[in-house]
């Protein structure tokens, strides 16, 4: 008991050092692209920590498994270079307890991979699609990006903000319509306010001009003003296309189309990856003093890749009909099955050589 303790406490650390490099790694490309976004205008800034948190959520079934393998690969090659095992086999404890070990907490880790997968990845899914098109529905300033000419409302109004901050707008000018005229505003300041009493949203500029009309017409204004609003008009909400990875599970169980699927059996895969590669990371992970602890790393890394890579070319063969659903992606596991017994039952007999060595000289 206490040796499991030990060997999941040191799996636990290594998992949780794992997985915040990864986690890091993941959300500096995620923020790039949010950043991306907000320049071009597309999303506003106060959406990203939202949106980061829902991506990162329905994305971690791709990054708990192999935070897992290589965490199992990093303990136990630990205790390999440190000596560990032998003293362990030596005192009863052999390979085959430990690995014990490693499958029941790699069963409980693949449980919480396997409700992240099924249910939470999906649900964050759906919510990121539900922020995006209240974003789209909400008002015209929010697309507002400093430095460049934005369209709103199908062309009817045109922003120019030369700079923001802390939702402080400067330089703004604003073209319009209004019953057929022709208006344009301009404002050394602007920034937002909401009506207490009926909640509408205006664009309060300050410190400008108003033309209104054509130059040159007799009706032509030129109107300073101190303060002006400008009503913020909602649209109506309306959902966009969800792709097939919002769908919930239950779902996909009812639905017998392909892409379907194909989406039911990824999100299968991710906590049968789980146990698949801890039980590779056994055999992997056995290394010598003078190897290092990283020794078998690249190779185990190029493993997972391949496996990867395999599993995203069998979604697609189902997608596109190549293969039927029986067959799936449980061809890609079947795959990595055979490799982990294959090595498992290697490892076991090199062992036995070493343990039982043939007597030199003795006829065979």
């Amino acid at each position: 008991m206490i040796i499991s303790r030990y060997l999941i406490r040191e799996i636990l650390l290594a998992l949780l050092a794992v997985s915040g490099v990864l986690y890091v790694i993941y959300v500096s490309n995620r923020l790039i692209r949010f950043f991306s976004d907000v320049e071009s205008g597309g999303l506003p800034s106060w959406v990203i920590p939202k949106l980061l948190l829902l991506k990162s959520l329905s994305n971690l079934p791709m990054l708990l498994p192999l935070a897992f393998f290589i965490a199992v690969l990093i303990a136990l090659g630990r205790l390999y270079r440190d000596n560990e095992v032998l003293v362990l086999a030596a005192c009863g404890v052999g390979i085959g307890r430990l690995r014990r070990t490693i499958l029941w907490l790699a069963f409980a880790f693949a449980g919480v991979v396997a409700a992240v997968s099924l249910y939470a990845g999906p649900w964050a899914e759906e919510q990121g699609y539900q922020i995006q098109d209240r974003v789209k529905a909400q008002a015209d300033v929010y697309s507002i990006a400093a430095g460049h000419f934005r369209e709103v409302r199908d062309g009817k109004m045109v922003f120019y903000v030369q700079r923001m901050h802390d939702g402080q707008l400067e330089n703004v000018f604003v073209q319009a319509r209004r019953n057929g005229v022709l208006n344009v505003l301009t404002a050394a300041r602007g920034h937002q306010e909401v009506d207490p009493r009926t909640g509408d949203r205006y664009l309060v500029l300050e410190e400008g001009y108003r033309y209104e009309g054509q130059p040159g017409d007799p009706q032509f204004k030129i109107i300073h003003y101190a303060r002006h609003g400008i009503l913020l008009q909602e649209q109506q909400v309306t959902p966009s296309v969800r792709a097939v990875i919002a769908s919930s599970t239950p779902a996909l169980i009812g639905n017998r189309g392909r892409y379907e699927q194909a989406e039911l059996q990824w999100r299968i895969a991710m906590p049968l990856a789980t146990l698949l590669l801890a039980a590779l990371a056994v055999p992997l992970s056995r290394t010598h003093p003078r190897q290092g602890r990283f020794g078998m790393l690249f190779v185990a890394v190029l493993i997972y890749a391949l496996y990867m890579n395999f599993l995203a070319v069998g979604r697609s063969w189902m997608e596109h009909g190549v293969t039927l659903p029986v067959l799936g992606l449980w061809w890609v596991h079947l795959l990595l099955a055979m490799l982990v017994i294959a090595l498992n039952i290697g490892s076991s007999g090199w062992r036995r050589m070493k343990l039982h060595p043939t007597p030199r000289g003795t006829a065979t």
